[in-house]
């Protein structure tokens, strides 16, 4: 029967690797959000040729290879549902980004607090670094510039997000259609809603800042 330290060393062990299985998923889901939210900001710009693409991009995916077909998917391709539809898949994304985000933040601290009990259970002095790596150590060395790094990707996001929100309710209004506005506003505001609170969990300086403005 193992005793209760390697038990729990074995625990916090598969609770790492559970938390950086749910760090490449994070990734994934940041950049695959980041190319959907930059494409449907192309189309709703009206970038040349950004529309002939997402065009091929689906005649690719249903492995349409006529060419007079894709012509004519390019004629009469409805382009503004498909930018609702793409509304509907950020919405998703960002919703995903953030529960990933939370899980991780959340195992991390999990982790630290897993390393104390390991510490304490094999006697480990107070000034030994063993079963430090996600606490004290961590946060001992961790570089001031690095945290910039994940401010720099929310700014790149966020940026994309208000430009694609802005000039897609912008075109309803000038469109006066009341109700593809209604549906995109109610897609719109929950999407930024947890991307705010996306960057609130994932950046300890956003954080400082708001709590110092409060």
């Amino acid at each position: 029967m193992k005793d209760g330290t390697e038990l729990i060393a074995e625990h916090y062990q598969k609770t790492f690797e559970l938390t950086l299985k749910l760090w490449d998923a994070r990734n994934m889901t940041f950049l695959l959000l980041l190319f959907v939210v930059g494409l449907g900001t192309l189309i709703t710009f009206k970038v040349d040729q950004a529309e002939p693409l997402l065009v091929d991009l689906i005649a690719g995916l249903l492995n349409i290879e006529d060419a007079g077909r894709i012509g004519e998917l390019r004629t009469s391709f409805p382009y503004g549902l498909i930018q609702s539809i793409l509304l509907m898949i950020v919405l998703y994304l960002t919703v995903q980004l953030y529960h990933r985000t939370i899980n991780i933040t959340r195992n991390y601290s999990y982790l630290a607090h897993l390393e104390e009990e390991i510490r304490e259970g094999i006697g480990i002095q107070q000034h030994q670094l063993s079963f430090t790596r996600e606490g004290s150590f961590y946060w001992q060395n961790s570089s001031e510039f690095s945290k910039l790094v994940g401010v720099t990707y929310i700014l790149m996001l966020g940026l994309l997000l208000i430009a694609f929100f802005g000039m897609r309710i912008l075109v309803d209004l000038l469109a006066a259609d009341i109700f593809v506005i209604i549906v995109d506003v109610l897609l719109a505001v929950p999407t930024l809603i947890f991307f705010g609170k996306y960057a609130y969990s994932s950046s300890s300086i956003i954080r400082n800042l708001l709590s110092k403005n409060k």
